[in-house]
């Protein structure tokens, strides 16, 4: 009997498998799906990140690398007045002045209303003796009224005021710089100047010590010479000292160390 049972099972499993192979599901026949063609870049936009490099190696000093990419972005798209604009501050640093001019022209033909740029020519044209021109560039930027970044324009205002012995309105675009950036650094040191040589020592102080904590690690050897005599002025050997010791140990070849070492007072 259960030799019976047992051919019995074996009979229904070996049944079954012959049932589910001739009886399997079909697998289901999806169509396949065609692959979306890549569309390649535009132009425009493969020149925008080249320009986009090219800032970052200007900004490192690898100025070969950025003109590199820069005259590829141009090849590209020579629409782009911020390509131009770069190429024109490579060329200061190259000591190529004419070079430069052209690339501003350029720059702000494509780019009319582009401020920063406008701004940019006008520090050239100060650096490079055009003083009185920079002055109307400087102006057009002060009175732009939708631009933000005006602190630029203010401080060298201010410069030319002091320049022409105006310190009154000097000290309002000074003013007017910091109030747009508190913390641009060549503003708070003409503050500074201009605190200590009408004597508010107090403001003076409080401008000098601002402009070190925006000026970075180093100590500028004038800030340093300001200092020193803002601090003599109020009596503050202490911080007199300190001053001097920092001085001499950044500039030990400066006049201003050799005063410290003989006891003269610095100029």
């Amino acid at each position: 009997m259960r030799s019976t049972l047992i051919l019995l099972m074996l009979t229904y499993l070996l049944t079954g498998c012959s049932y589910f192979q001739n009886n399997e599901p079909a697998a289901p026949n999806y169509a396949k799906k065609e692959k979306t063609p890549i569309k390649p870049r535009p132009d425009k936009e493969k020149a925008k990140t080249l320009t986009e490099l090219g800032a970052a190696y200007y900004q490192q000093g690898k100025y070969e690398y950025a003109l590199e990419n820069l005259q590829k972005a141009t090849q590209l798209d020579d629409k782009n007045g911020l390509t131009y604009q770069i190429l024109a501050l490579i060329q200061i640093r190259k000591s190529h002045p004419e070079k430069a001019r052209q690339l501003f022209l350029k720059a702000m033909i494509l780019a009319p209303e582009d401020m920063n740029i406008l701004t940019n020519y006008a520090v050239f044209l100060y650096g490079n003796g055009e003083k009185d021109s920079a002055l109307v560039e400087f102006k057009k930027v002060a009175s732009s009224p939708f631009y933000g970044n005006k602190w630029t324009a203010f401080t060298y205002l201010g410069l030319y005021d002091l320049q022409n012995k105006q310190q009154r309105a000097a000290e309002i675009n000074f003013y007017k710089a910091l109030r747009n950036n508190p913390n641009h650094a060549p503003a708070l040191i003409e503050m500074a100047r201009i605190r200590y040589a009408k004597a508010e020592m107090m403001s003076a102080r409080g401008f000098i010590e601002r402009y070190f904590s925006q000026a970075g690690g180093t100590k500028p050897l004038g800030g340093l010479i300001l200092a020193i005599k803002i601090e003599r002025s109020l009596g503050d050997q202490e911080m007199v000292a300190e001053y001097q010791l920092v001085l001499m140990r950044t500039y030990p070849f400066s006049d201003a160390a050799e005063q410290i070492k003989h006891n003269k007072t610095v100029n």
